[in-house]
């Protein structure tokens, strides 16, 4: 490391030892950075409160990261008023931290928890520190769409007014997706192009590889070596199109398994359009990092859905691990969508319009009757993975981005 490195501080809610989506991203990413040894790297994150609520010291060196745990409360994620007590005692110590630290040479923030960033992002500009906003899911416009929040409320209408000056307050704005890009080109018509870059997700390369189905201990430990299978593995959120799926579960064909492991809002919407038919089903909670990648290859094709309202909103990060696994991909997501954009690209899998379930059944035919055809596809989503989506790829985007600020 330099003499006097600069200082590179992320905020974020979860990172180590979580392990949910945004924490696995920022850990892996931040832990390969701190590798090279250029930049003094610095994370404020809250006790964590999704996959252990073990407390963690005030500090910790993590792997050459000097980790922070700010005061906050870890309630189950399985009460809401406690996420919701999570997220607000972690907001006021990171305001409260930020006001009264010494200069951080670039912040990093993200749009979870949504509200933090504009704040985060307000603050620094008083104190003339420059931050780079990354948008993994956009709030509270994806709400709206969805019909779960009105514009005619004054507090939304407040939010996208602050949303939309925390976006012109930045020194750049990272979409991780083509289709996301084009949103806030429409939100922020003035944006100077310079300013908006795309950067997308990536996963671990070294923890997920391609194995033999029949020799994978996931497929022995849940008997699914006879079966044809096809999986949804992640968080069944706000902008997953699981009724299609459901639909489709409910309807056959014969001699497949339907594998879903996780868990969220709208998995009651899973299980009711499943109906009676869940003999050819398997449900599993979510998983440690160890399991999860042996399970996302005991699979014939991979699922991974969106809803036609958050085209733009936000890209599920679940396709990578897929792609990096070696299998199929298919997508129901408008065709518009970046993991559409990208299934097409790579000629990785197949794509289905949200609602086609007739489609849907058809696919599943298809790979299932065509070992070739999948062999292929995987091939291809591993080579796509490989020149675009590693963590070493998100180590390289990252830090172009780092030394063009710094």
């Amino acid at each position: 490391m330099s003499q006097n490195p600069k200082n590179i501080l992320l905020i974020s809610q979860v990172f180590y030892p979580d392990q949910v989506a945004v924490s696995n991203l920022f850990t892996k990413l931040f832990v390969r950075i701190a590798e090279t040894n250029v930049y003094k790297l610095e994370v404020w994150c809250a006790q964590p409160s999704y996959t252990t609520r073990k407390r963690q010291p005030r500090h910790l060196n993590y792997k050459g990261i000097e980790v922070n745990y700010l005061a906050s409360t870890n309630f189950s994620k399985n009460n809401l008023y406690g996420r919701i007590i999570n997220v607000l005692s972690f907001s006021l110590s990171v305001i409260f931290k930020l006001i009264f630290s010494r200069s951080k040479d670039l912040i990093i923030v993200h749009t979870t928890p949504p509200f933090l960033a504009i704040l985060v992002i307000a603050l620094a500009r008083v104190k003339k520190r420059k931050v780079v906003y990354i948008l993994m899911d956009i709030f509270p416009d994806g709400l709206v769409r969805l019909g779960k929040a009105s514009l005619r409320n004054p507090f939304i209408r407040i939010w996208k007014v602050l949303h939309r000056k925390a976006l012109n307050s930045t020194e750049r704005i990272v979409s991780i997706g083509r289709d996301m890009a084009s949103w806030v080109k429409d939100e922020v018509p003035g944006l100077p192009p310079e300013r908006l870059i795309v950067i997308p997700l990536w996963q671990d390369e070294k923890q997920i590889y391609p194995i033999e189905f029949e020799k994978n201990p996931f497929v022995l430990k849940y008997g699914l070596k006879d079966d044809f299978v096809v999986q949804f593995s992640g968080n069944m959120g706000f902008w997953n199109d699981l009724e299609t799926v459901g639909r489709a579960v409910a309807k056959g064909p014969d001699g497949v398994k339907y594998v879903f492991i996780g868990d969220g809002i709208r998995k009651k919407e899973l299980v009711s359009a499943i109906g009676s038919s869940a003999a050819n089903t398997l449900f599993l909670p979510f998983l440690s990092n160890e399991e999860y990648s042996y399970s996302v290859t005991a699979c014939h094709c991979g699922l991974v859905t969106l809803r036609n309202e958050a085209l733009g909103m936000g890209v599920p990060s679940k396709i990578f691990g897929i792609m990096a696994a070696g299998i199929p991909v298919l997508a129901i997501a408008p065709k518009d969508s970046e993991i559409a954009q990208i299934v097409l690209e790579s000629e990785c899998g197949l794509v289905v319009e949200p609602g086609d379930v007739d489609s849907l059944l058809s696919s599943i035919k298809l790979l299932k009757a065509d070992p070739e055809l999948r062999v292929k596809m995987g091939k291809n989503a591993r080579f796509a993975f490989e020149k675009k989506y590693t963590v070493e790829s998100g180590v390289r985007n990252y830090l172009k981005l780092f030394n063009e600020l710094l």
